[in-house]
């Protein structure tokens, strides 16, 4: 089986999305030498600047699409050349770990959402990244033949908030990086030292941005401060993200300039230090798919306090201690004093959170998302005998541009020649294509060719019009055959506007029937 990993994200950063695809990637390297897998640094639609530094197990069975050629060779095909020369014939089955979809004919495709927040809760999200989710959600419908998720509770929400078919999504959990264990000898970085010295510290892991809840947890550990005269220190480790001024407002307004530290992006090493040497972990997030940084801190054995919602129980089980109002600083501050003042409530959400986190693990991940892949690779019945535009466009091969929603319906504008993959099956009669003509008369003929031969004609008008065309006895009855469309007219610059496509036809449905 020939299989496509999209790791062009995991070039940029080792947190969120691309740290699941980098763990994911390299346990399937441990797990399976049998396979074939090619790894996407480049993809159709995103040619980052620094994809050698793409994630590339060391594995026989691994390559990477494109090679290792000049950076300059590959950005000039890349934006002049033909990317699917450049990228090479489609796997078997695409892995998209990204929250998108490629634009483009894949025999199979299988896409990653962790989580739905961007619907939930749009005011989370910048405009822009809303947007974008949105349009990649709705092309995933239409072309993901499965989609894959890492909590039963994010699947619960695939089914309520964006309408997908339960039997459609599969559950596999995420777990830490082996580099998260105990280490008993561990020390805070020394890059720290000044800020941090040797107080006790609550650390928070993860971007500052409105989801993780951080000014509630700047208002809890004032009001933790101003209760108890406590030594410790609050540490947040983590980029900067979106619309997090209250965060910083907060801690100016407390006061606590000289007790809050953003420590900013830190290493790997860094990371399992500062997990292994803080008194707690406090992750007060008020969404998450999964909720990482939880099996983090206790895979290294800190002592966790995190928010009772989404995924959090989930993951946490009985080896965390819970808040059930988030929004609530009163009783985050009161959850930080017990925790920070009992030693042996931190003794056993140490040993308890080892114990949790030990029941997960990327290699088991790993064999059940080649799983997954396998089962979708032989599953026939997923090969398209239609397409719907709009609503199932899976056997979409080349020649066609965006989805448009116009009241008669929606529709694709074809180039002038427009291709399609679709199985013909024995029972099949006849191919039926619902088409119109961008021009105003009837003067648009369109072309009909199955298997490279044609059989038929039609003359488009400018409303939607059905054409029905018999099948020839010799044509293939097992397995995917072409279907090309082509028309003898493009529309002309004068009729365009400011347009620069090559408009042909409108194509509002092609497929076999009975």
């Amino acid at each position: 089986m020939r299989i496509g990993i999209d790791v062009s994200m995991t070039a940029d950063s080792k947190t969120g999305l691309p740290s699941y695809t980098r763990s994911l990637v390299e346990a399937m390297a441990r797990v399976d030498h049998e396979n074939r897998y090619t790894l996407y640094p480049i993809t159709w639609h995103s040619l980052p600047p620094n994809h050698r530094d793409a994630v590339m197990p060391r594995a026989r069975n691994f390559r990477r699409a494109g090679g290792w050629r000049p950076r300059r060779w590959l950005e000039h095909e890349w934006h002049h050349g033909d990317r699917r020369r450049l990228l090479g014939p489609p796997p078997d089955v695409y892995f998209s770990p990204f929250h998108n979809a490629p634009d483009r004919w894949l025999p199979r495709l299988v896409c990653v959402w962790h989580d739905v927040s961007f619907r939930v809760h749009p005011e989370f999200s910048t405009e822009a990244n809303r947007v974008y989710c949105e349009d990649q959600f709705d092309r995933s419908l239409r072309l993901a033949h499965r989609f894959v998720t890492v909590s039963h509770f994010s699947k619960a929400e695939l089914v309520r908030a964006m309408g997908v078919s339960a039997d459609r999504i599969d559950v596999v959990h995420e777990a830490a990086d082996p580099i998260c264990r105990r280490l008993p000898q561990a020390q805070l970085p020394a890059r720290f030292q000044a800020q941090i010295g040797g107080a006790p510290f609550v650390l928070y892991v993860g971007s500052v941005e409105p989801r993780k809840n951080l000014a509630t947890l700047v208002d809890a550990f004032a009001d933790f401060q101003a209760r108890t005269k406590h030594p410790a220190r609050l540490a947040i480790a983590g980029g900067s993200g979106w619309k997090n001024s209250a965060v910083f407002e907060a801690v100016d307004r407390h006061g606590l300039r000289d007790k809050v530290h953003f420590l900013g992006f830190v290493t790997d090493d860094e990371l399992v230090a500062l997990y292994n040497t803080c008194a707690l972990f406090c992750y007060p997030t008020l969404y998450e798919g999964f909720g990482l940084p939880v099996i983090e801190a206790m895979s290294c054995g800190a002592p966790v306090i995190t928010s009772r919602v989404a995924s959090l129980p989930e993951v946490g089980g009985e080896a965390v201690c819970y808040v059930d109002t988030p929004l609530d600083p009163k009783e985050l501050s009161r959850a930080l004093q017990r925790v920070l003042e009992d030693r042996a409530l931190q003794q056993r959400l140490r040993d308890d959170g080892m114990a949790r986190a030990a029941t997960f693990s990327w290699d088991r991940a790993a064999r059940e998302t080649l799983a997954i892949l396998q089962r979708v690779v032989a599953d026939e019945e997923l090969d398209p005998t239609d397409v719907r535009m709009g609503e199932d466009e899976r056997g979409i091969d080349e020649g066609f541009y965006g989805v448009e929603r116009p009241p008669e319906g929606s529709f694709r504008w074809m180039q002038r020649r427009g291709t399609l993959q679709l199985r013909a099956r024995p029972q099949h009669a006849v191919l039926r294509v619902t088409a119109a003509s961008p021009l105003p008369e009837d003067e648009v003929t369109l072309v009909v060719r199955v298997g490279g031969a044609v059989i038929g004609t039609g003359l488009l008008g400018h409303a939607p019009r059905t054409f029905t065309f018999e099948l020839p006895a010799r044509l293939p009855r097992t397995g995917l055959v072409t279907v090309e469309l082509t028309v003898n007219h493009v529309l002309p610059p004068a009729m365009k506007g400011e347009d620069r496509r090559e408009l042909g036809a409108r194509i509002f449905a092609a497929g076999f029937r009975n």
